[in-house]
């Protein structure tokens, strides 16, 4: 019951609890319904998508989520995925026209002309006398060395201190894998 979708798949699940056994159609309906459902259909173009701790709402009609990475990237989110799986949808009207086979085909379109001989080009005068000298920076051929940011970074964020056992209390191996005795404290 937990993994349907739609309002009339989860009152057909309902159903056969209840006539499998009353007692746990009872127990459910105390505990709350509202709970531990996954999805809640509200109309046939607005939907609640439950995600982790987080509820998002997809409207089919405006091509929206509440999420806002399908209106930023206009590439179908996972929220989007979910409606239109469980509603049995094909996913093409709801992407956007740029990823799309025929677009990619009218970006090549366009004749492309190879470019003449180098002699034949028309150069600025200001660009041609312009002289491009390499960096006077040169890199070393050993690796970097590490910078004072990153130990910082790695003593705020980093990892703080190896796992011990539980057991005997060394820091070379876990419990599981633990040949020594319990430790004396």
């Amino acid at each position: 019951m937990t993994k349907v979708y739609k309002q009339t798949d989860f009152d057909m699940l309902k159903s056969k609890v209840e006539q499998f056994n009353v007692w746990i159609k009872e127990y459910l309906e105390l505990a709350g319904y509202e709970k531990w459902a996954r999805v809640v259909e509200t109309s046939d173009y607005v939907h609640t998508v439950n995600d982790e701790d987080t509820m998002f709402i997809v409207f089919l009609k405006t091509k929206t989520c509440t999420c806002m990475r399908f209106q930023m990237e206009e590439i179908l989110c996972s929220h989007i995925w979910v409606v239109l799986k469980n509603e049995h949808l094909v996913p093409d009207p709801f992407c956007s026209e740029y990823y799309k086979p025929k677009m990619l085909l009218t970006t090549y379109n366009i004749l492309i002309y190879p470019l003449s001989d180098r002699n034949y080009w028309k150069i600025l005068d200001h660009i041609e006398n312009d002289i491009v000298r390499p960096s006077e920076f040169k890199r070393q051929p050993k690796r970097p060395q590490k910078k004072l940011c990153d130990e910082v970074y790695n003593e705020l964020y980093g990892k703080k201190s190896k796992n011990s056992c539980s057991t005997c209390g060394n820091k070379c191996h876990n419990r599981r894998s633990s040949r020594n005795g319990p430790r004396v404290t």
